[in-house]
């Protein structure tokens, strides 16, 4: 047990990117990022369960922040409030974004991104007849 659980620890390790200081200045582009909660996204990766993200409470991002997990390069980012609005991100909780910015800084252990260009598709609605089958 403690062989398998010291494997998907450093297989885990190996699969999330680590943040440097030197990264800041870094231009980044979102093509479908999740946007999600901290909380969320922290859970998602200790466990390795990502299907955390779009299940997650929209409540939990009031309690601890918005973040963005970026599905191709495996990280998360912190936004920085400057040229986004919360309505929006409450709209498109759970849904996508397409970004383009700048990282400005480090919350923690997560970089934090200065949005310059976004736009948010929300969650879809679930079907009329979802579940009847």
């Amino acid at each position: 047990m403690k062989k398998l659980f010291l494997s998907f620890t450093l297989s885990t390790m190996l699969i999330v990117p680590s943040f440097s200081a030197e990264n800041v200045g870094e231009d980044v582009d979102l093509s479908s990022a999740v946007i999600t909660a901290k909380s969320c996204a922290e859970k998602a990766k200790e466990t390795g369960s990502f299907e955390l993200l779009s299940s997650c409470p929209p409540a939990e991002a009031a309690k601890t922040g918005y973040v963005i997990y970026d599905v191709t390069e495996n990280t998360f980012y912190a936004i920085a409030p400057k040229n986004i609005y919360y309505f929006e991100l409450d709209e498109g909780f759970g849904g996508s974004i397409d970004a383009s910015g700048k990282v400005v800084g480090k919350e923690g252990d997560i970089p934090v991104l200065e949005i310059k260009e976004y736009k948010i598709s929300p969650k879809p609605k679930a079907g009329f007849f979802k579940g009847c089958l």
